[in-house]
């Protein structure tokens, strides 16, 4: 084969995957994760299904290649601009930490409805859609975690807990934007109702980050009274 037929047959293997790709989200978007089927991409993308098992293997594979693909997660360089610096906070004020990252996955969310709708399908508990997102999140998991060069440990999660109840929170709130949007006298489809909501949301994380930080201080001062308190009955005690 001669290297101009092979550079063509290339960019058109390229052309027709991106095509079976955007194939995918439109009927995700349009349809649901539900009416995702090798059938329905295939009639979308104008291709044969045959195809797309030939690409992918499955509609697993082609959901996995989709998201590696598309910017499902916040880009890590945006997430992490200074991952060494992003690590030392983690340790050093977590809460701080996960406020950011919250916040920022939080807007990134919502620009990809295409996310949202695999949301929704994972309350159905499984499927191939739902095992690809999956896996999808671990590799983002260990990712976030090799550019960080630190996994979270028991001391750190348990500190975390409330805040990590946030992001449940809001991806509820995006599903509710896509499929019934009122939410509370507040229009979770627009952009003005769901800056309220994130303005919600920040106000939320900070009295969770002050609740900690008095429940630490309160602790500390009640061993700082116990010494004190100890200290006073030694002598007593030595007479």
């Amino acid at each position: 084969m001669t290297e101009p037929v092979k550079t063509v047959r290339q960019e058109r293997r390229v052309r027709t995957e991106a095509a079976m790709l955007e194939a995918f989200e439109a009927v995700l978007v349009r349809e649901g994760a539900a009416k995702v089927t090798v059938q329905a991409v295939a009639d979308e993308a104008g291709v044969a299904k045959t195809l797309i098992y030939r690409y992918f293997d499955d509609i697993g594979g082609l959901i996995k290649t989709w998201g590696e693909k598309r910017t499902l997660f916040v880009p890590l360089e945006e997430l992490f601009p200074d991952p060494e610096a992003s690590a030392k906070e983690l340790y050093e004020d977590p809460l701080q930490f996960a406020k950011k990252q919250i916040l920022k996955q939080a807007q990134h969310m919502r620009s990809h409805p295409a996310y949202i709708e695999l949301c929704i399908a994972e309350l159905s508990g499984s499927g191939p859609v739902v095992d690809a997102l999956m896996e999808l999140r671990i590799k983002r998991n260990d990712a976030e975690s090799q550019a960080l060069g630190v996994t979270l440990d028991g001391r750190t999660v348990p500190m975390l807990m409330p805040q990590l109840l946030m992001p449940a929170a809001i991806t509820y709130l995006a599903m509710r934007a896509r499929k019934s949007p009122a939410y509370a006298g507040i229009r979770l489809d627009t952009d003005e109702g769901w800056a309220q909501i994130m303005g919600a949301v920040e106000q939320t994380l900070d009295l969770i980050g002050m609740a900690a930080k008095m429940a630490e201080l309160t602790k500390a001062d009640q061993q700082q009274l116990a010494e004190q308190f100890l200290q006073r009955r030694e002598p007593s005690e030595t007479e």
